[in-house]
């Protein structure tokens, strides 16, 4: 795992040099691994210290419980999802704004893939009240909501959506859109819905939802 320019903390709130680091970075690799495997409630904190060769002692040397490892897998996440934003800059109205739709659309299932367990956690503990997992979400969320809502008041500026819908309100329900399909593709197509269905119908939705067009 890259080190970057963010200071890292330990549990203690002491500054990890460059060799905790890599250990921290081993638990969380490890956690990220089981929570895909086996679920989070069947993740134990002697699991994940077990699958680095390690012992419940390191583990709380850098988190206070499953939760906190889990936060920070999350908080990776959000960075991975920064470049999205750049699908969403560069506007959506040339005549190639549908292909740029479905480009985002690929990316951020590819996204959602690469950590679908851990957004699946993270979703599901902030929708039942958890602050810091609520927070988690909205910090995440916002760098793309940002980004759709100036779609929107483009759209709007230019006559193409009416005055009536609220830009920040749009691109929120966008973003809950995509968030609330993606998991839920398996089912999709067992009730008979082509490959590809979901993929092509989302393009279209933020298409005309962001653009008016």
């Amino acid at each position: 795992m890259p080190r970057t320019n963010k200071t890292i903390l330990g549990a203690d709130g002491r500054i990890l040099g460059s060799r905790a680091e890599t250990t921290r970075a081993k638990l969380l690799e490890a956690t990220a691994r089981l929570l895909t495997e086996s679920g989070v409630l069947e993740l134990r904190i002697v699991d994940i210290t077990r699958d680095v060769g390690s012992s419940p002692a390191t583990f709380y040397q850098y988190f206070i419980d499953v939760d906190a490892a889990i936060l920070a897998l999350a908080e990776q996440a959000t960075h991975d999802e920064a470049p999205l934003v750049s699908h969403l800059s560069t506007g959506w109205d040339g005549d190639d704004g549908l292909q740029r739709a479905e480009a985002f659309v690929d990316a951020y299932t590819t996204y959602w893939d690469d950590h679908n367990a851990v957004l699946r956690v993270r979703n599901l503990k902030a929708e039942e009240g958890n602050v810091a997992f609520r927070e988690a979400r909205s910090r995440a969320n916002l760098l793309l909501i940002q980004a759709m809502s100036k779609m929107v008041e483009q759209a709007q500026a230019d006559g193409r959506l009416p005055d009536t819908i609220h830009p920040f309100v749009t691109a929120t329900a966008m973003i809950a859109m995509i968030e609330r399909l993606l998991p839920y593709r398996n089912e999709i197509a067992r009730r008979g819905a082509p490959s590809g269905s979901l993929r092509d119908t989302l393009a279209i939705l933020l298409y005309r939802s962001l653009t008016g067009r």
